[in-house]
């Protein structure tokens, strides 16, 4: 069920009902019910690794709790306890918390590589086999089912289990409340990635109807509907034309530099309105999700795009992946051996290097089962290493140069720097094969056309007049709102207090804007997200 569906809209509308009718103690599990009626809308066979994954988190952390909670009590019972006896029977309760930590996060992991890349791993494996002149396609593929929202759920149990081996926050006594965090409707098709002890609480929290939560999550909801139904998906085509296998001895590099830049539009497009449409419906019910995009387009370096683009799954590697790699003993050791070697300044580089291509390959590989994600992957974790190892080079060539690193001119020019650097990714990403990736990058530097245009007329996936026009200024729209907001301008806020009258036509126009211009598929249902198998 496709969040802009009309089959979606009308789900809504029957839950925003009942969510406000029924009394408030009961508002939770309402959001339970709905949520798994929601994620059977998908398949049947789907829900029991959800129901697998929620029971097995579940378990876990009381296991842990039970196990902290009998350290306490033991340390109750003896108050004078020996300092030595007290230091062992810590190290004894961090061991056995650390056991089931690491075994649930592994079990967790090893779900997700069998369902999303066990069919990746034996085309390898078969490829390597034939390549060996082994017979053709030695081992048969799983073809597994890859439950929705798969990488999201998993990652958000994970974060569970890991906090409260931590000892973050005490584990979730009712496991229904744990089963809405992991299955929340709107956020599993693709996000945001949320923590238990943020967005866990405020699902259970009991909400009275609020006018402003209505207005403002409606004009959220309809801001994601222009970005994904009159952008994303009115674009869409023209990619997906321009980066099939094909057309690509028929195209110039420039006509694909073109789809590029197309490209990098529609998945902001898509993804982003995809999590407003999320974000909104959440705020409708009185629930704040966490921002997950922040226009990563207006980044000036990699590393801020990140920063700024799926934010929670940045955070979550942050928190997770990130510093406790830099932190530990290996890292440390390592760093010392360098210091011993090559002195202190290459010492400190080792970690803030090394660290990012870890990171980055677990991104790429968490994106999808593909050489391409890989690379993906790789690609980022090279540009953000190789800025942190280069930055003292880059200054002296500013003071060279007499460049004025402060100026308006030099911020747009890192800006656009940026944005052609991660376009360049972004290719990696949607090309048919990492073969094709490279060739068509190779092509983009080599083969030019200005007159690129009159190439997509002549293969027929120009988008016409009308809807060039149509196109370019949603676009523009989008950015000036994007330029305002990025210059502090709260649109919302101020829409919000415009005269009511005014208000409401700016809803009206925006309404119209989406039905009219809207690109919809069979049955009203437009075309999936692009991130929602993840």
């Amino acid at each position: 069920m496709a969040l802009t569906s009309f089959n979606f809209l009308c789900f809504l509308a029957v839950v925003l009902v009942l969510y406000y009718i029924v009394p408030k103690r009961f508002q939770w599990m309402l959001l339970l019910v709905a949520s798994y009626a929601f994620y059977l809308y998908s398949g049947v066979a789907q829900v029991f690794f959800l129901l697998g994954t929620t029971l097995v988190t579940y378990g876990s952390g009381m296991l842990m709790q039970k196990r902290r909670n009998r350290y306490k009590a033991e340390l109750s019972a003896e108050p004078s306890m020996e300092k030595e006896k007290k230091q062992a029977l810590k190290k004894k309760t961090a061991a056995d918390i650390h056991k089931i930590q690491v075994l649930t996060v592994v079990l967790d992991l090893v779900v997700l590589a069998v369902v999303k890349y066990s069919d990746f791993a034996i085309k390898n494996i078969n490829d390597v086999i034939k390549a060996l002149g082994g017979s053709k396609d030695a081992l048969p593929g799983l073809n597994l089912i890859v439950p929705l929202g798969i990488s999201f759920y998993t990652f958000m149990a994970m974060g569970y289990v890991i906090d409260i081996g931590r000892g973050k926050y005490e584990a979730e006594k009712n496991p229904a409340k744990l089963a809405l965090f992991l299955s929340f409707f709107p956020s599993i098709v693709q996000g945001p990635i949320s923590r238990f002890d943020d967005v866990g609480k405020k699902l259970v929290e009991q909400h009275k109807l609020n006018y402003e939560n209505i207005t403002y999550g409606a004009q959220l909801i309809m801001w994601g509907f222009f970005k994904k139904l009159v952008i994303a998906d009115r674009v869409a085509p023209v990619v997906s034309e321009i980066f099939s296998v094909k057309m690509f001895d028929k195209l110039s590099g420039t006509t694909m530099f073109f789809g590029m830049l197309c490209y990098a539009v529609q998945i902001y497009c898509d993804f982003s309105g995809g999590i407003d449409i999320t974000r909104g419906v959440a705020q409708m019910m009185g629930i704040e999700l966490p921002l997950n995009f922040e226009r990563p387009y207006f980044s000036t370096s990699v590393a801020e795009y990140w920063r700024r683009w799926h934010i929670t799954l940045g955070a979550w590697m942050r928190e997770y992946v990130f510093y406790p790699i830099m932190l530990s003993k290996p890292m440390s050791k390592l760093s010392k051996k360098v210091k011993d070697k090559h002195g202190q300044k290459a010492a400190k580089y080792v970690p803030s290097v090394i660290t990012p291509f870890i990171v980055f390959i677990l991104i790429g590989i968490w994106h999808g089962a593909n050489w391409r994600y890989v690379a993906f992957g790789l690609y980022n974790a090279v540009i953000v290493a190789g800025s942190v190892a280069l930055e003292p080079v880059f200054k002296k060539m500013a003071e060279k140069l007499h460049i004025n690193t402060e100026s308006k001119g030099w911020k747009v020019f890192k800006i656009v720097r940026t944005f052609l650097i991660l376009g360049i990714s972004k290719i990696l990403v949607k090309a048919a094969s990492l073969k094709m990736a490279l060739k068509t990058i190779v092509k983009i530097f080599t083969s030019f056309n200005l007159a690129f245009g009159s190439e997509m007329v002549k293969y027929g996936f120009d988008l016409g007049y009308k809807n060039n026009i149509v196109l370019g200024l949603a676009v523009l729209l989008l950015f000036i709102i994007s330029l305002l907001q990025e210059n502090g301008v709260k649109i919302r806020e101020s829409v919000g207090k415009k005269f009511i009258v005014v208000r409401w036509l700016l809803y009206f126009l925006l309404l119209i804007i989406i039905l009219v211009f809207g690109i919809y598929g069979p049955e009203y249902d437009a075309a999936s997200f692009i991130y929602q198998t993840y």
